[in-house]
């Protein structure tokens, strides 16, 4: 760990996004994401999801973690109900660091202040789907107290995604 990362990460802000205020910090990270992923999204692309998480801001949780005005991470969380303890349940749908960001502890800052998040709201239990081949997160959330569980994740895509159905 470097000086510099120390002094980063004491300015590091962690907040929920608001819209329409956050619209184009969220089309940023998105746009970042997308880029390093290889997936292709045209403008109209990012208007219609950006509309998607305005619609569903009930239950949507965009988080950031800025330095600066600099996007370091970002969450993309939901809230899903758990039918048996009739509880709020996160699901955990993305965590990405972006990549001036990544070697530093960002990671980890970013997921202890969405814990701190999840325990504001009195979620009961946070769900996330990790990649297997993604060591350094898979060990992070293993530090932080996730287990594995021995199942599949299984997916039906309802139309036709190549991109998605390739990952």
């Amino acid at each position: 760990m470097n000086e510099n990362a120390d002094i980063l990460k004491q300015k590091a802000v962690f907040r929920k996004m608001r819209f329409p205020e956050d619209e184009e910090l969220l089309f940023e990270i998105h746009r970042q994401y997308d880029e390093e992923y290889k997936l292709s999204r045209t403008e109209d692309d990012y208007r219609v999801q950006m509309e998607f998480y305005s619609m569903h801001s009930g239950i949507y949780h965009p988080l950031v973690l800025l330095v600066g005005d600099k996007p370091a991470g970002y969450v993309r969380c939901y809230d899903r109900i758990s039918m048996s303890s009739c509880d709020i349940v996160l699901m955990l749908d993305l965590v990405y660091i972006l990549p001036g960001f990544r070697g530093m502890g960002f990671g980890r800052i970013l997921m202890e202040q969405f814990l701190a998040f999840a325990e504001k709201i009195k979620a009961v239990r946070i769900d996330l789907l990790a990649d297997r081949d993604n060591e350094a997160a898979v060990e992070l959330y293993r530090s932080l107290d996730f287990k594995g569980r021995n199942r599949y994740q299984m997916i039906r895509f309802m139309k036709p995604n190549q991109e998605l159905e390739e990952m």
